[in-house]
């Protein structure tokens, strides 16, 4: 598999995905229908998008990690997963819902090779490939700012910062791409004990650093050996080459 391979087999998924997702009235979306592998509360949206998303990769040679089921199939490639990152608010009608897939040729980030991130409920499409990164076909790089009074996405603000706005979405892979396209100057989630997981993250890690970003955890180590694991967890602070280290000063 190459990512032209990878393009196609994220981009049929997430049309069936969205056709899915869209026909589904709101309260069918939010009933509980179980416990994910992740341990926590399974949504009937979040079921029916993995369904159709595992349809699609079980035809292919790949070793899937993902929210609800665990850890699907014994391939070669391995692909974090998120069928469904944002299910608050993909269950309320908030359009900043996205399917997230990571592509790797082993177990670890450091050999990902496509990272795709779709909003659902826009159909803005954001993927990263080894020429760079793109939003809907455009190429995209991530903003210049150098400044700390900069617009920032941040999980979740503990005392003032100097940013001139914070935000929070709710879909981290959405919100990586916003980062990744310049929309916002920053991302970070430095929840205590990780609250991220790869397939929260993998894709829009992968697709913010070909955009010219740079990605790290909280004490600035590198994210090059987290794992296509369940019990992967993350901290992520994401910015420009010129704003990442004072950012990391800044939340030390």
């Amino acid at each position: 598999m190459d990512e032209r391979d990878a393009l196609k087999i994220s981009r049929e998924i997430a049309v069936e995905v969205r056709k899915t997702i869209a026909a589904m009235p709101l309260k069918e979306r939010a009933k509980d229908v179980g416990m994910g592998k992740d341990g926590t509360p399974t949504k009937a949206a979040d079921r029916v998008a993995e369904e159709v998303a595992l349809k699609v990769l079980e035809r292919e040679k790949v070793t899937v990690v993902t929210e609800e089921s665990g850890v699907v199939g014994e391939g070669d490639i391995f692909v974090a997963l998120d069928p469904l990152d944002g299910t608050f608010n993909a269950t309320r009608g908030v359009p900043v819902y996205s399917v997230s897939l990571c592509f790797s040729e082993s177990e670890k980030l450091e050999n990902a090779f496509f990272g795709y991130v779709y909003n659902l409920a826009t159909g803005d499409e954001y993927y990263a490939d080894s020429t760079g990164a793109y939003r809907n076909g455009e190429k995209i790089k991530v903003s210049d700012e150098n400044s700390l009074y900069c617009n920032a996405i941040i999980y979740y603000p503990n005392k003032n910062y100097p940013f001139k706005r914070m935000r929070i979405f709710g879909s981290a892979a959405t919100e990586l791409c916003f980062f990744a396209d310049g929309s916002f100057d920053c991302f970070i989630d430095i929840r205590p004990g990780g609250m991220l997981r790869i397939y929260d993250a993998a894709a829009g890690v992968f697709i913010a650093e070909r955009a010219g970003g740079k990605v790290t955890e909280q004490d600035g180590s590198s994210l090059r050996n987290k794992k296509f694991d369940m019990q992967e967890r993350l901290n992520i602070v994401a910015a420009n080459e010129k704003l990442h280290g004072k950012l990391l000063e800044l939340v030390r």
